[in-house]
């Protein structure tokens, strides 16, 4: 018996080199659709969130804003793409008053902090007690620091600089709030558009909240009772609040995403509970 010996014929290797290249681009195809979708799918998720984010952070920082005759709005300022409101970080109950310190009753129940007050940056309202009752407006002069108030009981002092008009009616069982001025607003940074919130006090950097969003995305519409449109902070009733954000392809962040843009958008009613 004898044996042929033959190699690979050019044909031969040809198929195989097609073969080889269509079972590659249809692999590659495959892998690109399913990285595509999932990219798709985390992007929409991301946007929803974001419209989710800047809905509960409207809602939290304008249904709560009062007024009051003497202290003024705590709706300071009301625009269409922005708002800036008096926001409370702590709350308690004073039970001594002079004028260079406010002591507030710091045991469980009568004080209440998202965080330490800090000069330069929060301001006290405090009410008076007397008729006509009112509440003061009090700038903090220095770091807050343990103390007790005149029956034993653990308190914090707040130190402040208050005149003779400003102590007038204000003691123990005053009400008391600190707060500081935050802008919400949209603005533009690296190309797109976001939502940020940032300190009026301290003249910080607006710092983002959530992201990115259409040109116009934040729409804000001050309503007085009964539905009118009014511009004036003090008879803001409800705000009707239209916010549209995009995909991150969409925003221009990073490396090109794809040809889709995919904006969406949310609306809601804020209803403040203590109308004018």
């Amino acid at each position: 018996m004898s044996l042929t010996r033959r190699g690979i014929s050019i044909v031969e290797l040809v198929v195989a080199l097609v073969l080889t290249t269509l079972l590659a681009a249809l692999c590659w195809s495959i892998l690109a659709a399913g990285a595509f979708r999932l990219r798709d799918r985390s992007e929409r998720m991301s946007l929803e969130h974001s419209l989710r984010v800047v809905s509960a952070a409207v809602r939290a920082a304008l249904e709560p804003v009062g007024q009051d005759s003497s202290a003024g709005n705590d709706l300071v300022v009301a625009l269409p793409d922005r708002f800036v409101t008096r926001t409370t970080r702590a709350s308690g109950a004073l039970c001594d008053a002079t004028s260079t310190a406010f002591t507030a009753r710091a045991t469980p129940g009568w004080w209440s902090a998202l965080r330490n007050p800090v000069p330069g940056r929060d301001s006290l309202l405090v009410e008076r007690l007397s008729p006509p009752s009112s509440w003061e407006v009090i700038p903090l002069s220095g770091v807050p620091y343990p103390g007790a108030c005149p029956d034993g009981s653990p308190g914090l002092v707040l130190p402040v600089i208050a005149d003779s008009a400003a102590l007038a009616g204000v003691g123990a069982g005053a009400p008391l709030r600190v707060f500081e001025e935050m802008e919400l607003r949209l603005y533009a940074s690296s190309g797109a558009m976001w939502v940020g919130l940032r300190s009026l006090a301290t003249g910080e950097a607006i710092q983002p909240l959530a992201g990115p969003f259409a040109t116009g995305g934040l729409q804000l519409q001050y309503r007085s009772l009964g539905g009118p449109p009014t511009a004036d902070p003090a008879e803001v009733a409800s705000v009707l609040l239209r916010v549209t954000g995009l995909t991150e392809r969409a925003g221009g962040v990073g490396i090109s995403r794809g040809p889709v843009a995919r904006p969406d958008s949310a609306v809601m009613l804020v209803i403040r509970r203590n109308s004018p």
